[in-house]
């Protein structure tokens, strides 16, 4: 009901010298009202249902000003509204609706410089500084125990400033620009100065040792201070928790899926049996270039040796008869003694397959935790097919770190690919032995 009035009105203009009207007829209220409860009450249906939108909103702020204005009789008026407020905000949500857009409407004006500033003990602050601190004040002197419900509306106007800033920032980053002037001073911290110099006084040698009368405004700054930490280490451990939520939702994201891993396993089998025949490559290619270099040395030291026998003339052989022969040998162990004629003699270089391998698999290994990798390499152990290769595996993950790129982008870090390696370790030696 309350919210179809509050949106009825807001469809009106706002009828001139409005927040006059506010202001005349909440002091009504409590004037004709014996019961404070009750007038409390009554005057915050009547502000809900005037001013309940964020086009109104901001002339029940210049009402409380008018009242404040006032010192006489009406400022307790504006104090005991914004107490009733606050009441009732506990137990309803329209009312705290309302609070939290009266604040906002509030923080609006300050960073918009909507009210001139004032001066007070030859310093300037923010008019709505002043009527937060003056209506802060005015309730505690009302009442002692209003203070718990300034300190309430006090933490939603850090709560509220807190998250405009960040909204701010995060606008700024995106844009490059942000309509928050973040070299104001904020506006809690102000309302805090605000009535730390309220609080203090001098005494003179006509007062002598008379106790502070500003003491309560002093134990109201320091109430405010104590709310302005809690609130802002609560939005600070949101904000923490927010973020390590947000972390660990875009890391499982970036984990590898059960079923790029099933995908990936293949790859890592054929991939080792290649790696295993490429550390074998070299010991095999090695054989081979010894013997046809050897091949070739001896068909030359033939050539050579028949040379020489046919320039001393030695057995009859003539010096032509040398020189043919050894140039004979020259070009028979050249053509005999080479690769091409050898090559099915020398090892398949499968390089390239273990490369397209390796990638295939790195890719998928690259967004593995630790606990997935580990568990990945002692399925692979314990496969038939990777038997004769259990010693490699080890050296074959060692391998596939080596080569790939971009290390950083792991989401295991050395320390962990170190440890499982070495668990790996752990499990060949347990397979080999038939544990």
């Amino acid at each position: 009901m309350a919210q179809a009035q509050a949106n009825a009105v807001s469809e009106e203009e706002i009828p001139e010298n409005f927040e006059e009207k506010i202001a005349r007829d909440v002091m009504v209220i409590f004037q004709k009202q014996m019961d404070l409860e009750a007038a409390a009450a009554e005057a915050s249906a009547y502000i809900w249902q005037n001013t309940g939108t964020p086009e109104k909103v901001s002339s029940f702020v210049d009402a409380t000003e008018l009242l404040l204005e006032s010192h006489a009789v009406a400022d307790k008026f504006a104090a005991l509204s914004w107490n009733g407020l606050a009441n009732q905000s506990a137990g309803n949500d329209d009312y705290d609706s309302f609070l939290r857009m009266m604040i906002d409407s509030i923080l609006d004006g300050y960073y918009t410089l909507l009210k001139p500033d004032i001066e007070y003990k030859s310093r300037k602050y923010s008019t709505y500084t002043s009527i937060l601190g003056n209506t802060f004040i005015r309730m505690v002197e009302l009442n002692v125990s209003y203070a718990e419900n300034a300190s309430t509306i006090f933490s939603i106007l850090v709560r509220h400033e807190m998250d405009l800033e960040a909204k701010s920032k995060a606008e700024e980053e995106e844009t490059g620009h942000s309509s928050f002037p973040s070299e104001m001073h904020k506006l809690f911290d102000e309302l805090i100065e605000y009535l730390t110099n309220r609080a203090e006084y001098k005494a003179t040698p006509l007062t002598g040792d008379e106790d502070n009368p500003n003491e309560h405004i002093e134990i109201l700054a320091e109430r405010l201070r104590s709310a302005r930490r809690y609130v802002m280490q609560e939005v600070i451990n949101e904000r923490a928790l927010e973020k390590r939520k947000q972390l660990e939702l875009e890391l499982e994201n970036q984990l590898a899926s059960a079923e790029e891993i099933v995908m990936a396993a293949p790859h890592f089998t054929e991939g080792m049996a290649f790696f295993a025949q490429e550390k074998r490559f070299n010991l095999k290619y090695l054989a081979v270039e010894k013997i046809r270099v050897t091949l070739q040395l001896l068909g030359s030291i033939t050539g050579a040796v028949y040379f020489l026998l046919g320039f001393m003339g030695v057995w009859g052989i003539s010096w032509i008869d040398g020189l043919v022969v050894c140039a004979v040998m020259l070009i028979f162990v050249r053509i005999a003694g080479s690769r091409k004629q050898l090559r099915f003699f020398y090892p398949t270089d499968i390089s390239k397959e273990l490369e397209e391998c390796s990638t295939a698999f790195i890719s998928v290994m690259r967004n593995m935790s630790q606990e997935q990798l580990e568990h990945f390499l002692v399925r692979q152990i314990k496969l038939d097919e990777n038997q004769k290769y259990l010693s490699m595996v080890p050296e074959f993950v060692k391998y596939l770190y080596a080569v790939m790129p971009d290390r950083k982008s792991m989401m295991i870090s050395l320390d962990e690919l170190t440890e499982v390696v070495e668990n790996s370790e752990i499990e060949v030696a347990k397979q080999m032995r038939g544990q």
